[in-house]
């Protein structure tokens, strides 16, 4: 199975660090702005103020996450919800100790190669379209509105672009559209590779979350003052957050590694910390109704009390 595979290789690559970088608690992250509230809760000193010490270790594969977490490299991970049940759904126990960007989410949009006609999921039909992985919640999403406008989803050629890649596949004509995210949104639009398809449907309830914390079962588990202090140092960045949008660019750019002019361009997205059974289930239907999974766990289930 590739999941163990992963976990060989990748816990050799981490246990190859030095002592000096043994946190307390490491967290593994794609760089984006759907976990501004860690990097406040660091840089503000949240997370010092009620004793964790936390070490954050990016990675630009997401595929690579749950593996190291499972590996015990890494505690808590940067996670969508669909990556996590695909893995529980494989033999691994994963559960939610916070959430991170909910929608609508600012700048994330649909957008169509510059000279293809493409108004409608109707226009799809035929078409290739790049998705960040085959399987991820953008793709799910994207077969969900196909098939909620009758367009077959068989029709349409998904390949897996990573969102770096995809105003150079626009542009060079390998794709026809995309669903971009922030910060590369600004990226695709200027280089005049795609324009945003207006009106395109979105299924997702407002409050759905896009990105989530997770750990294992038994690591949460025997860890719930750390989880707790957790949460609550992020739900007070969340605070900063509102009361100071300005201020949290910084951590944006400091944990993203993007330069400071392009982490201001980037909407400050909606934050919730606190999930609910009612926001997970909206993605346990979703992966179940597109045999992304097997089986239906209980959302309850899947968040540490």
């Amino acid at each position: 199975m590739k999941i163990a595979s992963l976990l060989f290789g990748w816990a050799a690559l981490f246990c190859a660090f030095p002592a000096s970088a043994q946190e307390n608690i490491k967290l593994l992250y794609t760089p984006g702005v759907g976990f501004v509230a860690s990097y406040v809760a660091e840089d503000q000193g949240y997370f010092k103020a009620r004793g964790l010490d936390v070490g954050f270790t990016p990675t630009p594969i997401s595929s690579n996450i749950i593996p190291i977490v499972v590996s015990g490299e890494a505690q808590i991970g940067g996670v969508t919800i669909v990556s996590m049940l695909q893995a529980n759904d494989n033999g691994l126990d994963l559960v939610l100790v916070g959430g991170g960007v909910v929608s609508p989410q600012p700048g994330s949009i649909f957008v169509a190669r510059t000279g293809v006609d493409i108004e409608k999921p109707a226009d799809l039909k035929g078409k290739t379209v790049g998705v960040p992985g085959i399987g991820a919640s953008a793709h799910i999403i994207l077969r969900r509105v196909l098939e909620m406008n009758g367009v077959d989803s068989a029709s349409v050629k998904f390949v897996e672009v990573g969102y770096p890649q995809a105003a150079e596949m626009l542009k060079s004509g390998q794709i026809d559209a995309y669903p971009i995210v922030p910060p590369f949104t600004g990226r695709v639009l200027q280089s005049g590779a795609a324009k945003e398809v207006a009106n395109w449907p979105d299924p997702e309830p407002d409050g759905t979350p896009s990105v989530v914390y997770a750990a294992t079962r038994k690591w949460a588990l025997a860890h719930r003052p750390q989880i707790e202090a957790w949460r609550d140092a992020m739900k007070e960045a969340v605070a900063y957050i509102k009361a100071h949008p300005q201020e949290a660019y910084p951590s944006v750019a400091t944990y993203t590694k993007l330069p400071p002019e392009v982490a201001t361009s980037i909407p400050m997205p909606i934050l919730d910390v606190d999930l609910t059974p009612k926001q997970v289930q909206f993605w346990i239907d979703l992966a179940k109704e597109e045999n992304i999974i097997k089986n239906a766990p209980d959302a309850r289930s899947l968040l540490v009390p």
